[in-house]
């Protein structure tokens, strides 16, 4: 029979380690949405004052001013919107972690069960 495509069960130790590194990655995550987050709010008002100065300075109907308003701040639109993307993609890295941690933890208890069940030392 070939071993190709048979996974190989690791053992406690792989996954204390692996866990402990998820667990460090996870922090750094935190870390980095924190500061990600703070980025987004502070491009979003930065894009919404420009916008809504724009706005007011602007002459003709409301559909241009709109308009005229939208076109000479779609450098903050672009850096709000950007600074939204990377709080998403930190996120979407947090909840990849914390499922990777909870894959890693049963795993850890089904070898544990495991290695309960079985017979250490005794004649069967």
């Amino acid at each position: 029979m070939s071993s190709v495509g048979l996974a190989v069960i690791p053992n406690q130790i792989d996954i204390v380690k692996r866990l402990s590194e998820l667990s460090r990655l996870l922090d750094a995550a935190t870390d980095e949405i924190a500061v990600a987050d703070e980025q987004a709010v502070t491009a979003k008002q930065a894009y919404e004052v420009a916008y809504a100065r724009a706005f007011i300075s602007s002459e003709g109907s409301v559909d241009m001013r709109k308009n005229l308003a939208t076109v000479s701040t779609q450098v903050e639109r672009l850096e709000y919107e950007l600074a939204y993307q990377k709080h998403r993609a930190v996120k979407e890295r947090i909840n990849t972690i914390r499922s990777q941690l909870s894959i890693g933890q049963t795993l850890s208890a089904a070898i544990r069960s495991q290695f309960a069940a079985e017979p250490l030392g005794q004649d069967t």
